[in-house]
């Protein structure tokens, strides 16, 4: 009779210890597949919210054309990671016809996790142009950030976005029109 007792506790203890590593193993599984989800790095987003009107404006309709400009251009960076995103040094670029008519290095920095950035870069944009200038200009305004996103300060992954996008810079009231990012 003792015998028997002694074999059915230590079946009990055999499915007790059975039962805790299964439990063990499916809630290890389970945090590895969220953490993976989680935890994967994700590329940050690039925006221009919007440009102001030209501060100071000139253009001249001699025989070349030509125009002189700054204005402000307002980008956000938005990080969706659990880490820092760090970017290097990089330069935003202004085209005319395919043409880069101004550069303005922005300076390296960093984007806390889930947390957005604003950055304001003016720029001087100056050019003798074959066209006729008329009613507005066609200008392209181009940025690639490159970087490091810190996952958990372990996990260290490079990303890099880039963004161009389209906008007209009205000649007669100065001011940037019709932004279209792709």
């Amino acid at each position: 009779m003792m015998y028997y007792k002694k074999h059915i506790n230590k079946e009990r203890r055999s499915a007790k210890c059975f039962v805790f590593f299964l439990s063990a193993f499916v809630i290890l599984c389970a945090l590895v597949l969220v953490s993976a989800t989680v935890l994967r790095p994700r590329k940050p987003r690039l925006r221009i919210l919007t440009s102001a009107e030209s501060n100071q404006f000139t253009y001249n309709a001699t025989s070349p054309p030509s125009f002189n400009a700054t204005f402000t251009i307002f980008l956000t960076i938005r990080n969706p990671n659990y880490g820092s995103f760090s970017y290097r040094t990089t330069t935003l670029s202004v085209l005319l016809a395919a043409a880069n008519i101004a550069r303005r290095e922005i300076a390296a920095g960093t984007v806390g996790y889930r947390d957005t950035k604003q950055l304001s870069v003016t720029v001087n944009v100056g050019s003798v142009t074959e066209n006729n200038l008329s009613g507005s200009l066609s200008l392209t305004s181009y940025v690639k950030l490159s970087g490091t996103v810190h996952l958990l300060k372990i996990i260290d992954v490079r990303k890099s976005v880039e963004i161009a996008c389209d906008m007209n810079l009205d000649l007669a009231s100065h001011a940037i029109q019709g932004i279209e990012c792709h």
